[in-house]
């Protein structure tokens, strides 16, 4: 599936046509087997920015920065509805694009003034699940060694209390039965976690009832939390670092007379 761009003829009319070196590209629709859907983006998403730089190009040359075979991941700036994000891409993004008009420019123009880019190395990879009380379970994708040498430990530390039984009863069953069995369990628990922790958190975490939401790059859980709680006010987090969600106060309603008190004589 190719990209394609499709420039914005609504402006015909006005006189006026964004300018491709002042304008960014905005996701129109998904393609088939696009990554844009994988990222969890959506529809009048903007490409605001690679890796901290400002992206006012083409489409064509967006696709060609992104399938670099050299480079892990690219961050990509994302603006949506007043709110900017940042996510982590592997590949072209795929899907189709237009120009913004320059009333959205001016907007993510405004937003990016309290922005602030980070160097690359900072950043980390964030999953966010979400269920529908829009409770959100956070976590890090990034490799961890503890899940290898103490997977226990690594299990209380993530708070999935149903693995962590089921580990300790192996250890406790194979250590009465044989030392050498309860070593080799330990071993092979150990590869397997060494290569499938992430999907061991992400299938706990589905397993509470929560789908995947958005993938978030940030430098801090803290940071990720903050930009979870921008793109959704009322989201929640059961440990969480920005605290509440803000509480919609209801009018108040006028009471109404039950009957009609007037007394005659």
């Amino acid at each position: 599936m190719e990209d394609t761009i499709q420039p914005n003829n609504e402006d015909d009319s006005e006189g006026e046509q964004p300018e491709i070196s002042k304008s960014f590209l905005k996701l129109k629709e998904h393609g088939v087997y696009s990554r844009t859907r994988a990222l969890r983006l959506k529809e009048a998403d903007v490409i605001v920015a690679v890796d901290g730089v400002l992206f006012h190009d083409t489409t064509d040359n967006l696709t060609d920065i992104l399938s670099e075979e050299d480079i892990e991941h690219w961050i990509v700036t994302i603006y949506r509805s007043g709110v900017i994000f940042e996510v982590a891409v592997r590949g072209p993004l795929g899907g189709s694009y237009e120009f913004c008009k320059p009333q959205e420019c001016q907007s993510i123009e405004n937003a990016l003034k309290n922005h602030k880019f980070y160097p690359k190395s900072e950043y980390k990879i964030y999953e966010v699940l979400k269920d529908i009380s829009k409770s959100c379970d956070i976590y890090d994708t990034s490799y961890t060694p503890l899940a290898v040498y103490a997977p226990p430990l690594w299990l209380m530390q993530q708070r999935m209390w149903e693995p962590l039984i089921a580990i300790i009863a192996v250890y406790l069953i194979t250590l009465n039965v044989n030392i050498f069995l309860f070593i080799l369990a330990a071993v092979l628990i150990s590869l397997y976690f060494k290569k499938g922790q992430l999907i061991l958190r992400r299938s706990y975490s589905m397993y509470q009832d929560r789908t995947v939401w958005i993938t978030i790059a940030a430098t801090s859980e803290l940071e990720a939390q903050k930009s979870c709680r921008d793109i959704d006010p009322k989201c929640t987090f059961p440990f969480s670092l920005v605290g509440p969600p803000a509480i919609d106060k209801l009018p108040k309603k006028k009471r109404k007379r039950s009957g009609d008190l007037r007394v005659t004589l």
